[in-house]
This record gives C-alpha cells, sequence and structure tokens, in this order.
C-alpha cells in the first residue's frame, strides 16, 4: 500500500547551550533525524533564541529551529520518538502544511516580545490594559416615547 507524500512543518526545541555554542552541529542533528525518517528538507532555518516559561531539562533557554519538510505521514511519529530521545531536542511540534509555497517559508520571522522578558509584570499590564468604559454612540440609544425623539 502506497502512503502519501505531504508537507509538515516542525518547530524542534533545542537546548540552548547546545545550539548556541555550535549552530552547525545542532543544525546537523535535526537534519539527521529529518533523513532518518527519509524526509525531504524544504527550508530549515534558526528561528530564535528564547527564555522558556519553565525550566525543561535543567535549562532556562531554548532555541527554536523551524523546518519545513515532505514525508510519508507514518514517518512522522518516527520523528517524535527520536526527539524524545535526543539530549539536544528538548520538543518537537509537526503539523501538516500542505497549504505553504517556498516563498512563503523562507518569509516566515519570529515575532518580537511585547515588553523585556525579564519584566513579568510589564507583561501583564501590556497585555491586559485597562480601558475606560465604552461609550454607547447617540444612534444606540433607543428611546422609551417615540415623543421624546426630535
Amino acid at each position: 500500500m502506497a502512503t502519501h507524500v505531504r508537507q509538515y512543518e516542525a518547530m524542534f526545541l533545542l537546548n540552548a547551550t547546545h545550539a548556541g555554542g555550535n549552530w552547525e552541529a545542532a543544525k546537523a542533528e535535526v537534519e539527521h533525524i529529518l533523513q532518518r525518517a527519509n524526509a525531504e528538507v524544504v527550508h530549515l532555518k534558526k528561528w530564535d533564541e528564547r527564555r522558556l516559561m519553565f525550566p525543561i531539562g535543567g535549562g532556562k533557554r531554548g532555541v527554536f529551529v523551524l523546518a519545513f519538510f515532505r514525508c510519508e505521514g507514518p514517518k512522522v511519529a518516527g520523528i517524535e520518538r527520536d526527539v524524545q530521545i535526543s539530549e539536544n531536542i528538548l520538543r518537537v511540534l509537526i503539523i501538516k502544511a500542505d497549504h505553504l509555497a517556498l516563498k512563503d517559508m523562507e518569509a516566515m520571522v519570529p515575532q518580537q516580545p511585547i515588553v523585556d522578558e525579564h519584566d513579568h509584570r510589564a507583561v501583564r499590564r501590556e497585555r491586559h490594559p485597562r480601558e475606560p468604559a465604552a461609550v454607547p454612540a447617540a444612534t444606540d440609544t433607543v428611546a422609551a416615547d417615540p415623543q421624546d425623539i426630535k
């Protein structure tokens, strides 16, 4: 039975001490995992290095790697299993990306943090600003008596 080859998008989270020190070795490890699944790498790039919300594997920072590849559907489980075994790759999220063209993949850039990542109080204030109550427009009011309308 022939399986259908699909295009996927994967976000790998790598240990920052490993990936930050030697990017080529980290990139080679991601490519090796994809090659084990007979995946054709379409586009691969270092996404960003960020402070993690909670420590993973004892680390507080992580390097995100964005990869687009084509492979057979059942092979995705093998990629996820290989990531679980790896000491340098902490997590992976893989989704279907059949709808993306190469120019869309190359154009993707990470979103910038809202404020300084070390000031948690400022982040909360920025995300949930207190706004004054909305004032209804004059056309939104309804008069109780039709004679009141002038």
